[in-house]
């Protein structure tokens, strides 16, 4: 039995559900895959019993050589990237004499559109859209009528690997080098990407989605491939979320491919300030470079998300707020701007962050597997507030003198007062003024789907995210949440 353990954020819950079926059958190897249960592998093989190994990295291969192993009764020896528990106390890495490396020409005789070998295949291509919240007390249908931001995506693969090493990254080059062995691009055929593309419409998709462009200067693959589609004429629409800044050429070429309304890119400046981003994001960029990149999206006609992170090493409130006025001055100078928004990133394990914090003037309560399993399973889990991790001497007054837990509530109190986006339409960008209007009412209206008293105050400077929490808790003890988002 195998299961993702991809990213940190499903530590607890792959964990207990590996749990549940190595109860329920106990005759099971049971196995976990990705980047998070990679980086941790013996860490979780000395904390959990029930897991019996966990394949490092790319898994095509030895997913399969498993498989056969376990089948032919030969013994798991021999199984590439396996680390496994031999006994109670021994713990054998099988990466010491055979690793796979997945290069390029394999990645072409992988099928990822062809939803046929699942179960409900049609369910998965109708419901896998934004938001991607799901909430039950709402119908299936319900809450399709709630992923508002145009029709079902689907995530398309052109390729892994990463040659850059971003500061808040668990996917950057150094840890896929560690869990990998190797960090090396490897591409798909625009043809085998085409096959996926039409594989995918047959079962209603015709929104593609991609965030991998580690090259961004060098736009051979992807201008190839978006005129071979137009060239096909397949009339699909595409939502591509740049690392970098796109060329002119990618641009304009994404304008003459993909026409619709429903296509448009995204943007991640990450921070208004030139040295944040300097310090933080590769490949680095200037704020000059971004409004050159904006004039040409609007010049071409191509509609644009832009995302910033908040907290980021080396920033204080007075450089966060350098974000908030560039926000502001791409919403009202660029009528191309979509929504406009700013999310805060979690300490990500494998991440610069992560592995050296007082490098970045920071303090975290994540050090270890069990950290972030315990950190996802608790009060505590919410994913936008509880961060892991504090900046020191970041807001310049005595809020810097509290803990962990009192920056987290510091910051997203700031979210709240200078940086919230909500609006009506998550596709629109909204001040923060008005995004906490919506943020009211759209507590009021829950709170009469529930049946329960409405609440009494909109977040403010003295009635922040966790006050209002706290009074939900009261009108629902059995039922409370951790978020809205």
């Amino acid at each position: 039995i195998g299961l993702p353990l991809y990213w940190h954020y499903q530590s607890y819950d792959a964990i207990e559900v590996a749990r549940a079926m190595a109860r329920t059958h106990p005759e099971a190897f049971v196995f976990l895959g990705g980047v998070t249960a990679s980086y941790f592998a013996k860490q979780i093989l000395e904390n959990f019993p029930e897991i019996n190994g966990v394949i490092c990295g790319h898994g095509e291969q030895p997913v399969i050589q498993l498989m056969d192993a376990l089948k032919a009764g030969s013994g798991v020896s021999e199984v590439a990237n396996l680390v496994w528990r031999k006994d109670d106390q021994t713990i054998v890495d099988n990466r010491e004499k055979v690793r796979y490396f997945g290069r390029a020409p394999e990645l072409n005789e992988l099928v990822y559109g062809d939803l046929s070998f699942l179960r409900n295949g049609e369910i998965y291509a109708q419901n896998f859209g934004f938001p991607l919240a799901y909430s039950m007390e709402y119908s299936r249908l319900e809450n399709r009528t709630r992923q508002n931001m145009g029709r079902p995506f689907f995530p398309l693969f052109t390729g892994r690997g990463c040659p850059w090493k971003c500061t808040f990254c668990g996917g950057n080059r150094d840890t896929l080098r560690q869990i990998n062995g190797g960090a090396a691009l490897g591409w798909r055929s625009h043809d085998k990407v085409i096959e996926d593309i039409k594989l995918a419409m047959d079962y209603g998709y015709q929104t593609f989605s991609l965030c991998f462009d580690p090259i961004p200067t060098k736009d051979d693959y992807y201008v190839g491939l978006f005129e071979k589609i137009d060239r096909a004429g397949l009339g699909i629409d595409f939502y591509f979320e740049c690392w970098g800044l796109p060329t002119e050429r990618f641009i304009q070429t994404f304008a003459k491919s993909f026409p619709s309304p429903e296509s448009y890119l995204a943007l991640s400046p990450d921070t208004g300030d030139d040295n944040v981003r300097k310090l933080n994001k590769q490949p680095y960029y200037t704020n000059e470079d971004l409004y050159q990149s904006v004039e040409i999206l609007q010049a071409n006609g191509v509609s644009a998300d832009v995302f910033y992170t908040i907290a980021l090493p080396g920033e204080t409130l007075d450089s966060a707020r350098m974000s908030r006025n560039q926000m502001l001055h791409l919403y009202e100078k660029y009528d191309n701007m979509r929504r406009i928004m700013v999310w805060s990133v979690q300490l990500e394990p494998g991440s610069p962050q992560f592995e050296t914090p007082d490098q970045f003037n920071m303090i975290t309560d994540r050090h270890n597997f069990l950290d972030f399993y315990q950190a996802h399973g608790g009060s505590s889990a919410d994913t936008y507030t509880s961060l892991g991790f504090k900046i020191n001497d970041y807001f310049g007054d005595q809020r810097d003198l509290g803990d962990i837990a009192e920056f987290e509530r510091d910051l997203q109190r700031l979210k709240c007062m200078e940086f919230c986006f909500l609006s009506p339409d998550p596709r629109d960008f909204s001040v923060p003024k008005k995004g906490r209007e919506h943020c009211f009412e759209r507590r009021k209206q829950l709170a009469e789907t529930r049946n329960i008293a409405p609440p009494t105050a909109e977040i403010s400077e003295h009635y922040d995210y966790f006050d209002a929490l706290a009074e939900e808790r009261t009108l629902r003890p059995n039922k409370s949440r951790h978020s809205w988002i």
